[in-house]
């Protein structure tokens, strides 16, 4: 049996020191896949509500995913320990509201080189679902599941289930190959969409039709962000990180052999549903 830790001593971790490892999946609503692409995910990790990380060198760090298994992200130096009274208020971090808020101990974590290879695409299983999020490494030998595709983000739920931040998206489009069910997936349907503005909570809604059907239209918000939109274009010249708060959703699916008229028209349906041209980003 392949393990992780024999993967990563091959890489060139000291395993004989005292090490622990973690799989982030928190159940208040927090989706730490979206922290770890925006860049949160290391404050989200050093904060916690009870000293988990006391008394090891290193910390494995990995996101949960489906089948109980979980995706290696990384490994740490834990470096310092701090007594501290809840989440610092001035971080700007996605869910903060939602979870932290208890946090009574701060960890100064350095990230390790030389895993970068490994770092979202180790897949490992995390044997009975029953077990502590976090655990000592060395009386628990997980079994390495595969190696996905190198610029791999994850798999597609269906379309009615997909939920992406923009750094996400950005991955999906910039890297087919790793990401090609999706690709394949998007380009065959037309259908209505969500923007939704994290910050505020707007919501902008579009349509897509034609050739790349749902694809082609995003792609367009890859390359610049607003995809023409006057609103979307208005935030991002003001806040130009403001784009990476923005999450992309499927309302609805249509055949592309429906005319953009008959797109249009199911696209003004939900704008009234959901209120998006007197409350949203909507103009006409």
């Amino acid at each position: 049996m392949l393990t992780i830790n024999r993967v990563l001593e091959i890489a060139g971790l000291n395993i004989s020191k005292h090490i622990k490892i973690a799989r982030h999946m928190d159940t208040r609503g927090v989706d730490v896949h979206e922290l770890y692409a925006s860049g949160h995910f290391e404050v989200y990790q050093s904060y916690q509500e009870r000293n988990v990380f006391k008394g090891c060198d290193y910390l494995i760090s990995c996101l949960g995913i489906e089948n109980n298994q979980a995706l290696f992200v990384g490994v740490y130096d834990v470096k310092e320990i701090y007594s501290v009274d809840g989440f610092p208020s001035d971080l700007d971090v996605p869910y903060k509201g939602k979870a932290k808020l208890n946090s009574r101990y701060r960890y100064e974590l350095e990230k390790l080189s030389g895993f970068e290879e490994l770092e979202g695409r180790l897949v490992i299983n995390w044997n009975n679902i029953s077990q502590a999020w976090c655990m000592k490494l060395d009386t628990n030998q997980k079994e390495v599941v595969q190696l996905l595709p190198k610029g791999y983000v994850r798999d597609f739920p269906g379309y009615l289930e997909i939920n992406l931040s923009f750094q996400e998206l950005q991955k999906i489009i910039n890297e087919p190959i790793a990401n090609s069910i999706w690709h394949k997936m998007l380009s065959a349907v037309g259908g209505v969409y969500l923007i939704l503005d994290t910050k505020d909570g707007k919501q902008y809604i579009g349509s897509a039709s034609g050739k790349e059907g749902i694809l082609g239209r995003w792609k367009q918000y890859v390359r610049n962000g607003h995809g023409g939109n006057k609103k979307l274009k208005e935030i991002i010249e003001s806040d130009s990180k403001r784009i990476n708060r923005f999450k992309f959703t499927i309302l609805q699916t249509l055949p592309r052999t429906l005319t953009k008229n008959e797109v249009l028209w199911e696209e003004s349906k939900y704008k009234e549903k959901l209120g998006s041209r007197a409350y949203g980003l909507n103009l006409n």
